[in-house]
């Protein structure tokens, strides 16, 4: 758990500082930004899609619900 942490806060220290950067007018930094975004949506469009947010683990469908193979 301390690493997720120490990784989200890492992360979220990358971005606003790259953040920072475009707005003071450094362009480099604007693709970094929309790459960052569209991995961030395109990854969690597909967890959405594929159902890991769900509480049965994923898979989805009645069978599995049942426990039945």
């Amino acid at each position: 758990m301390i690493f997720t942490r120490i990784a989200l806060v890492l992360g979220l220290a990358i971005v606003c500082a790259t953040l920072w950067l475009a707005i003071i007018g450094f362009t480099p930094a604007v693709p970094l930004l929309v790459t960052a975004v569209v991995l961030l949506v395109l990854i969690g469009g597909g967890n959405l899609i594929n159902g890991r947010s769900s509480p049965y683990g994923g898979r989805g469908g009645a069978s599995d619900r049942d426990g039945a193979p």
